[in-house]
């Protein structure tokens, strides 16, 4: 009996089947160098993931996957991002328009904007998060798996942060607040490690389990346990916390009470394998016609037969060559009553487009219009090209404001580090609030050159923007922005300062390295305090810059 006969009967067998699948099919399939056996295995817990669906994968219940269940459906993705053509290319379409052109971020205060620029250019935090290539890569796994979990390394001392990022595989539970199952406490990790043994020379494999705290997690006596603990304890049931590492999951595709995401490519999967399926078929079909291209009929039975075949030259009879054909362009010279016609292949019962509303399922189920995944620009028209689709575009847009949130959440983090570690470089203190959670307070700003904001809290507002999405006209932009600037006079109407300007100008633009630019042209003395520009002569400096930036950019 076949394993997917086993879980059509249910019962006893079908968990028998389950163990089967999870201790056979997944380890051995992975670990195998048999492609075909790692074919077969993905193949058999597909059918079974599609047949028994959510009530065989959830275990002890049925509003989501297992571990298990999600493990199997995100090796799955990941065969099909790097195999199938129309995954790949959607996947890559989304990142590519959500961070292709790149992403700003700045704090306003000069004071918070250090510990966020510090933060940005740390090295190994470029590797992880915060350069080009990794926003790439964590938006291209955030479609593909559904969770990120980035997992925090705190100096207290210093108030320095830098970041990773956990398998989500190696993350097998939740352990959430037993009052409030949307308030996660810990994540238990299993994973293996593998290290080279220096002295036998051989690699040694450990098995390695430890519960991280959840990064807003503050264990108080009015929500804890019995006993009134207020700190994270060092061990639970004899496993280590690792209390210094906290992790933030960011999870998407997934309803309220699920505590795991399920890829936003899973419901593509299906239709996906089903055209590709199509197209080996269809591609089978015109091979088979290739393998006779000529049809002879002849008069006299076997002896026109014979007749026709020595005049060939070859051992063709009433069924198949077995010689090699005349070279390309030979000359058939027959008499009348002998007949060679080309067979014909036009018309063929099946079509490569009569796949097309398959092709139309992967996109209705990635958001990603056809002529994207197929590259075909008949599709599509001038309009479709100059305005991108609004549904794609609202998408994309989302997805950002996601990712800036995201961005967001954590240079606040790194910024509350600042603040609470005993030599950080911003001053402030922690409170809590009615709810008994920290919270952390700024000091006060007491050299601000606004007096209106003199002696308020130093302000931690954080501007992250992307740029425009779609190319449109750039003197458009830039007419915008000096129009608001001037309210549509010769100088400036004071509405917005002019380094504001000037920043709203260079994100026009579209050029990189804006703080810079900006360093360049407003200048601090030597405390490090920004001096007063010259209204008129900054405005003039910057329009002139723009200017012959704007007159580069429309030359290319």
């Amino acid at each position: 009996m076949s394993i997917l006969d086993r879980f059509r009967r249910g019962g006893s067998e079908l968990v028998e089947a389950k163990e089967r699948i999870e201790q056979l099919g997944v380890e051995l399939a992975i670990r195998s160098d048999n492609m075909s056996l790692f074919g077969e295995r993905l193949a058999e817990l597909e059918l079974g993931l599609e047949d028994e669906g959510w009530q065989m994968l959830s275990g002890t219940t049925d509003r989501e996957f297992s571990r298990n269940g999600l493990r199997i459906i995100n090796h799955l993705v990941r065969l099909y991002f790097l195999k199938n053509p129309l995954i790949r290319r959607a996947v890559l379409t989304q990142t590519q328009y959500v961070f292709g052109q790149g992403v700003n971020i700045r704090a306003n205060h000069p004071l918070v904007d250090q510990v966020v620029q510090a933060f940005l250019d740390d090295r190994k935090n470029k590797a992880e998060l915060t350069e080009h290539q990794a926003h790439m890569v964590k938006e291209t796994e955030l479609q593909c798996f559904a969770n990120i979990f980035f997992v925090f390394f705190i100096n207290r001392f210093k108030g320095h942060v830098r970041v990773r990022t956990i398998p989500m595989d190696e993350i097998t539970m939740i352990i959430c607040n037993p009052e409030d199952a949307k308030d996660p406490w810990y994540y238990k990790r299993e994973w293996h490690t593998s290290r080279l043994n220096i002295v036998s020379g051989e690699w040694e494999d450990k098995a390695n389990v430890a519960y991280y705290p959840d990064w807003r997690y503050k264990p108080s006596s009015s929500v804890d346990d019995a006993d009134g603990a207020t700190a994270i304890p060092s061990q639970i049931g004899g496993v280590d916390v690792m209390r210094d590492t906290p992790i933030y999951h960011v999870s998407v595709n997934r309803l309220s009470d699920m505590q795991f995401g399920v890829s936003e490519v899973y419901s593509a999967l299906d239709w996906a394998r089903a055209y590709k399926e199509f197209l080996e078929n269809w591609a089978s079909l015109v091979k088979a016609y290739a393998r006779f291209a000529w049809r002879m009929t002849t008069k006299g039975g076997a002896a026109g037969v014979s007749s026709a075949k020595a005049k060939l030259t070859t051992t063709l009879g009433t069924g198949t060559e077995t010689n090699p054909p005349p070279a390309t362009g030979s000359t058939f010279l027959g008499t009348e009553g002998l007949k060679l016609d080309p067979i014909r292949t036009a018309g063929a019962t099946t079509s490569a487009e009569d796949g097309h509303d398959l092709r139309l399922m992967v996109s209705s189920a990635t958001g990603i219009f056809e002529h994207y995944l197929t590259g075909d620009p008949s599709t599509g028209n001038l309009a479709t090209a100059k305005a991108m689709e609004l549904p794609m575009l609202i998408m994309f847009r989302d997805r950002q404001q996601l990712w800036a949130s995201i961005m967001t959440e954590i240079l606040n983090f790194v910024i509350d580090q600042a603040v609470k570690a005993a030599g950080g470089p911003i001053p402030g203190k922690t409170e809590q609030n009615d709810y008994g959670e920290e919270v952390v307070i700024l000091a006060n700003d007491k050299d601000n050159e606004d007096e209106d904001l003199r002696g308020s809290p130093i302000n931690r507002t954080l501007d992250i923007s992307f740029p425009n999405i779609l190319e449109k006209d750039i003197g458009a932009r830039v007419d915008a922005v000096v129009s608001a600037a001037t309210l549509d006079g010769k100088v400036p109407a004071g509405t917005i300062t002019p380094k504001m300007i000037t920043r709203l100008l260079l994100e026009a633009l579209g050029l990189d390295d804006i703080d810079e630019i900006l360093a360049e042209m407003y200048p601090a003395d030597e405390e490090g305090v920004e001096k007063p520009p010259d209204v008129e002569e900054i405005f003039t400096t910057a329009i002139r810059k723009l200017n012959q930036a704007l007159d580069e950019a429309l030359k290319q």
